[in-house]
């Protein structure tokens, strides 16, 4: 399974996964009409207060790194509202707070936002995510990884006068990820134990004024990457792992620092002055700085003897970076509307990075690495025309130019590479509203590019899109599905092609006030297919084979909420998702592709999800509610490659909701 295909899969099940939402906390807060006045302020102050308590049967680790939840008191979440009755607070007129999962939820989250009328505006956003991965066991099961880590963001935003004609910035933006990991890298040499540790903060300071009619934005940047992870040989029997180290490896040493800076600078200018014409552009430039180090030696026994093998990469590098984008907007009559758009992306690594490799009896290889260049230059044209009240038209036509330039050295030989690629592409479309209560838009997109930079970019694809809403005042629903077919060639591999294709229906009912329905269904199709070559012995070259992926996604989910007399809410809903792959029934000996058990085995993972869930929220006066609910997480690979993958797991949550 190439990497694409890897990052499509575990990218649609995270995506279906993290769509679902918990049950906790309740979306209903209890009631506070007016708030409590103190002062010259009028104050709203909401608070959910419960307990969370999960079962997990099968792999916990699976669970963590997809739900997470655990057992113990929280503040599922809270909220507090302070106004100036009369606009004239004292150090502020208006503060929002509020909070998720405070207290040992693995999701975490704060929201802040001070203003005071005319002068000042003040916003924090702060997260804190436990991120926890076992990994895959590769290499027969005698490979293992595990993060267990956490994750802080922070960001700050400060605008002084943010009513006025002239507005300042301030910003900062800080992350970290920090906690232990297991690696086996280099796995003959044993499990190594890495304390992860990596930063980065971001300074900004702008402005935002008028002058001539043109408004400008400008921001003033400083961004800081450091990654400082520490790497010890692990003891015999790490827990968690069966086996042991390998006894042969005497010693391990490791560093890997890796720092790097990006100062740089945004401007965005608009104008809105004419009514049958208007511009906009966004500017960027990034100064960034890198340097690395990565230095591996390992000491191993070999009989009465010992051998040194030490691996070296270092190297340090310029990488400039510039946008630019510029909008031109014209109208010259009121049906018709175009859009021309004009974008450049130049990004340069300049700089020494060095690989050298010393094992006993072979010999030394150095690799320089020296230039990489990027540049493309892109324009786009799109026409909106309303050519009847109930029918619009629109195209586009879109160009680019991108061309890559490379130097790498190999002891003391140049090797210089270069490769434009031109992609024209065209669109169009049509939109209708036959009656006020529909909306029908089609469209599609017919591109063709000479020379692809990588086996599965595209080259020669087509794209059709659909949408259809119907929507009335207590009923909706919405259709919509599209294609994405590429058809691609590339000199190693000869060829590669993928095709997509998703349908989803989405809609809600809402009969009386009191109660609601809401259901969708989506299916989602992905084929990919690439030439591979392979040695299976010295001297025998596999060709003309094909690496092939499968998946037929399917998704449904329902709700239904019904609420009696104001004083109880029901909600009970269900979300299923299921792969099918390509239908097969077994994991091996699907007869197309690759004959060899080892490829088959990769080509389609089907595997089910669903989480049913249900919760009640019972009115016991205005100022406080009480709430329950349950959900339950089930997750299965039918073929079951990774055995110790599937789990199945019964949550829930008791609460308090009130106001103070």
């Amino acid at each position: 399974m190439n990497k694409h295909k890897l990052a499509v899969f575990l990218f649609s099940y995270a995506s279906l996964i993290l769509a679902q939402p918990p049950v906790a906390p309740s979306p209903v807060p209890a009631e506070s009409l007016d708030g409590k006045n103190n002062g010259n302020y009028n104050v709203v102050n909401n608070a959910e207060l419960g307990y969370r308590f999960r079962t997990v049967g099968g792999s916990a680790n699976q669970y963590r790194s997809s739900v997470n939840y655990g057992n113990g008191i929280r503040l599922l979440g809270g909220s507090l509202l302070m106004n100036s009755k009369d606009g004239h607070g004292g150090l502020f007129d208006h503060l929002s707070l509020t909070t998720q999962g405070l207290g040992g939820d693995p999701y975490q989250s704060a929201s802040l936002r001070v203003e005071r009328n005319a002068l000042y505006r003040y916003e924090l956003g702060w997260r804190l995510n436990e991120y926890y991965n076992p990994g895959l066991v590769t290499n027969g099961g005698n490979s293992f990884h595990l993060v267990d880590t956490t994750y802080g963001m922070q960001d700050h935003n400060l605008t002084l006068f943010p009513q006025s004609k002239f507005k300042f910035f301030l910003g900062y933006t800080g992350s970290a990820q920090t906690g232990p990991a297991y690696t086996t890298e280099q796995g003959r040499q044993g499990i190594q134990l890495m304390d992860v540790r990596r930063r980065w903060n971001e300074y900004r300071v702008g402005s935002e004024f008028e002058i001539a009619g043109i408004r400008v934005n400008w921001t003033r940047g400083w961004e800081d990457f450091k990654e400082d992870n520490a790497f010890t040989r692990s003891p015999a029997g790490v827990p968690g792992f069966p086996g042991t180290a390998n006894a042969n490896l005497l010693g391990l040493t490791k560093a890997d620092p890796y720092h790097g800076t990006n100062p740089y600078w945004r401007v965005a200018l608009f104008n809105n002055t004419s009514k049958w014409f208007s511009w906009n552009g966004r500017f960027t430039y990034t100064a960034g700085r890198r340097a690395f180090v990565l230095d591996e030696t390992f000491l191993t026994a070999a009989g009465n003897a010992t051998t040194t093998t030490r691996a070296l990469n270092f190297g340090n590098a310029q990488r400039p970076v510039a946008t630019g984008n510029l909008n031109l907007v014209f109208t010259p009559v009121s049906k018709l509307t175009i859009t021309n758009s004009t974008a450049v992306y130049n990004a340069r690594t300049q700089g020494d990075t060095t690989f050298a490799q010393l094992s006993p009896g072979a010999p030394t290889r150095v690799v320089t690495y020296n230039y990489l260049g990027v540049r493309t230059i892109s324009n786009d044209t799109t026409l909106n025309y309303q050519w009847l009240k109930a029918i619009g038209l629109f195209a586009g036509y879109h160009y680019s130019d991108r061309y890559i330039n490379s130097t790498e050295r190999s002891n003391v030989l140049f090797i210089p590479a270069q490769q434009t690629n031109i992609l024209n592409s065209t669109q169009f479309g049509v939109r209708l509203r036959p009656v006020p209560a529909l909306t029908v838009q089609l469209s599609a997109e017919i591109g063709r590019s000479n020379r692809p930079f990588t086996p599965v970019a595209p080259r020669d694809y087509t794209a059709f899109n659909g949408r259809a809403q119907y929507r009335r005042r207590n009923f909706q629903i919405l259709a919509t599905t599209n294609t994405d077919y590429n058809n691609n060639s590339y000199s190693v591999t000869n060829s590669f092609s993928s095709h997509s294709r998703r349908y989803a229906v989405d809609g809600s009912w809402t009969p009386r006030p009191w109660l609601s329905l809401d259901a969708g269904y989506s299916k989602m199709h992905l084929d990919t297919a690439g030439g591979i070559a392979y040695r299976v012995a010295p001297g025998t070259l596999i060709t003309g084979e094909r690496s092939l992926y499968f998946s037929n996604m399917h998704t449904v989910y329902s709700g239904i909420r019904f609420q009696a007399k104001d004083r109880i809410e029901i909600y009970a809903g269900l979300t299923r998702v299921q792969d099918t792959g390509d239908g097969r029934a077994t994991a091996a000996g699907a007869g197309i592709g690759s004959p060899r058990a080892i490829f088959q085995v990769v080509q389609t993972y089907p595997l089910t999800f669903q989480s049913p869930s249900a919760r009640v929220s019972l009115k016991i006066s205005r100022q406080i509610h009480w709430n329950a609910g349950y959900q339950y997480y089930g997750y299965s690979q039918e073929f079951n490659l990774n055995p110790n993958l599937n789990y199945r797991a019964n949550t829930g949550y008791t609460s308090l909701s009130f106001v103070y």
